[in-house]
Order: structure tokens, then C-alpha cells, then sequence
């Protein structure tokens, strides 16, 4: 006779399993993680040696993404001292009526070159006009969808510049003041996508700051994203990516879209420091 009970192996499956399973919806897209990579920037200005970007996106506030996570976030950005702040889209959940509430948890956030925010393909869904109105009412975020600064950093003309989403938007590079007018260029875009339409030798720009992708959310050892909303998946994950026109860093991001899981992907907050000094030569 058959018995109905699990063998001692199986049980220890199911409870794994069970176990993975909680961890993915209630501990880790909780657990957010700073991290601190150094892009290195050949010819660097002296000036800029050390600047430090914070990098928050994809918070989607709301649904699966509590706003306590959101200012919590804020919190750690904060506790790095940028000097310079990137939001690059994707605030609310699409089933939020506004932004109010999620840029309210922002309010703390503030830097000495500024905090600059671009719109997601999820803000164009919740409302693109009451995006642009709302970051327009808060006192420190600057809106910088298709427009771009020049920042008098000590005599070095650093360029922060903007797009709109790539997908939902209408991204224009024809903002950029000319090349030798600018001696470094941070492009803000949801979408690490926009980098491989900024090729030409006017749209010159030294490091893109993205999000979109979450990293994939859930990651698998040796496989990893199992879903990747980029579409040059190929290139863009998460984390930085040397193009030969470029470089891009794409941040995990802090909210979840869809479901409410990460799993191997944590949420991130980025803090970016720039340097001239040449990378370490690849060990044999």
C-alpha cells in the first residue's frame, strides 16, 4: 500500500521552497542595499575628482512598494552627503491618482549641485501633466525632462542633462549645449536604451544614470534576470556598462513593478563617486 506521507526529502523541499518563497515577498525587496562603485572617467577634471551622485529610481510608491521604504531610501542617500542627486523615474505605482505622496518622502532629500529628477514610462501611465506639476510645486527637485544645466563647479562646466522616458516620452538629445562648451555631461534617462541613441559626436555625453530594469527583480545564480525590460538586454542588467561613447550605470532600483518579489536583486540605493585615476589592469 501507497503511503500519502512525504518522504523526509520531499517535505524538506516544500519547506524550502516555502521559505524561498517568503523571503522573496516579505524580507528582500525590503532590504535595501547602498552600494558604492567608483566609475572611473578617463581625463576626469581634477574638479570633479570624488564627486559623489546619489542615484534613487524606480520607486514605485504604492501597491507592493510602502512609502516608509521610499523615505528610508531617502534617508540613506542622504546619509552619503552627495553633492549631486538623480531621480530617473518610475515614483508611483500606476495605480496611484498623483505624486504628492511620494515626492512628500523626498523632501529631505537636497545636495550642493542640486537633486534633478526625469519621468518613467510608469509616470507617462499615471499621468505625465500631473507628474510635471508636482515636481514643479516641490522646493528642491528640479525637473529636467528634455532640458540641461551648466553647473560652474570651480571653473569646470559640468552638464546635467535630461531626457524624457524612452518608450512613453519624447526623448530629445538636441538640448545638449556643444560639446566644447561642456567638460563633463551626466545624462539623466529612465532608460538605459537612450544611451545607444547618443552616439554622435555633438551628443557627447560622459556617464548616463538609469533604472528601468530593476535588475531584473528575480535573478537566478548563473542565469540571471529572468525577465529584463531593456531592449538591449544584452547590455543592460544592472550595474555599469563601458560602451565605447559612453558609460551607463543602472541602478536595481527601489520599488517592484508587477509582482511584489525580488529574489537575488536586492533594492539599491547608488552612490556614485567619479575618478580620474585609470582602472586597476585585469589580474592574469
Amino acid at each position: 500500500m501507497l503511503s500519502g506521507r512525504l518522504p523526509a526529502a520531499g517535505v524538506a523541499l516544500v519547506a524550502g521552497g516555502v521559505a524561498l518563497a517568503a523571503y522573496a515577498r516579505f524580507v528582500e525587496p525590503r532590504w535595501l542595499q547602498v552600494t558604492r562603485p567608483r566609475i572611473h572617467v578617463s581625463g576626469l577634471p581634477s574638479v570633479l575628482e570624488g564627486l559623489r551622485i546619489a542615484l534613487l529610481t524606480d520607486l514605485h510608491a504604492g501597491e507592493g512598494t510602502p512609502l516608509s521604504l521610499v523615505r528610508r531610501a531617502a534617508r540613506l542617500a542622504m546619509a552619503e552627503r552627495p553633492d549631486l542627486i538623480a531621480l530617473t523615474g518610475d515614483f508611483a505605482a500606476d495605480s496611484a491618482s498623483g505624486f504628492a505622496a511620494v515626492l512628500a518622502t523626498l523632501d529631505a532629500l537636497d545636495a550642493p549641485l542640486g537633486v534633478y529628477a526625469v519621468p518613467g514610462n510608469h509616470d507617462h501611465l499615471v499621468g505625465i501633466d500631473i507628474w510635471r506639476r508636482q515636481v514643479a510645486a516641490h522646493p528642491r527637485i528640479r525637473d529636467l525632462t528634455n532640458a540641461a544645466l551648466l553647473l560652474d563647479v570651480r571653473g569646470t562646466r559640468l552638464c546635467v542633462a535630461g531626457v524624457d522616458d524612452y518608450d512613453e516620452g519624447r526623448p530629445r538629445m538636441d538640448v545638449l549645449p556643444p560639446p566644447e562648451q561642456r567638460d563633463f555631461t551626466l545624462l539623466l534617462a529612465h532608460s538605459p536604451d537612450q544611451a545607444e541613441r547618443a552616439r554622435r559626436a555633438y551628443d557627447r555625453v560622459d556617464l548616463v544614470l538609469s533604472g528601468h530594469t530593476h535588475g531584473g527583480q528575480v535573478r537566478l545564480p548563473w542565469v540571471g534576470a529572468l525577465k529584463n525590460s531593456a531592449e538591449h538586454e544584452h547590455l543592460y542588467e544592472e550595474g555599469l556598462r563601458r560602451r565605447p561613447w559612453t558609460q551607463v550605470y543602472v541602478s536595481r532600483g527601489v520599488g517592484t513593478v508587477r509582482l511584489p518579489v525580488r529574489l537575488f536583486c536586492r533594492p539599491e540605493v547608488a552612490l556614485l563617486e567619479l575618478t580620474g585615476v585609470p582602472r586597476p589592469p585585469l589580474q592574469a
